[in-house]
């Protein structure tokens, strides 16, 4: 990994927030997630359930969310 790269986790926190994926509303497939992020599925699948064991994502009826927790990591990048 590259200094300025960043982690596949993060990569993926970063996209559920571009996708508006904050409540269970807007919560979205795993394929869904797969399309619009530049992960290759197993990775992306690993990363998911990292993400899960922190807090940072909610899984409810397979689809998948940003946490209140994984939203404030999400904003810490850009304030």
């Amino acid at each position: 990994m590259h200094v300025y790269e960043i982690s596949s986790s993060m990569q993926l926190l970063i996209t559920l927030h571009n996708m508006s994926a904050v409540r269970p509303e807007s919560a979205k497939s795993f394929d869904e997630i797969k399309c619009n992020c530049c992960i290759d599925e197993k990775e992306l699948y690993l990363a998911i359930r990292e993400l899960i064991n922190y807090g940072y994502i909610i899984e409810k009826n397979g689809l998948y969310y940003l946490s209140s927790l994984g939203i404030s990591v999400v904003r810490s990048i850009f304030t």
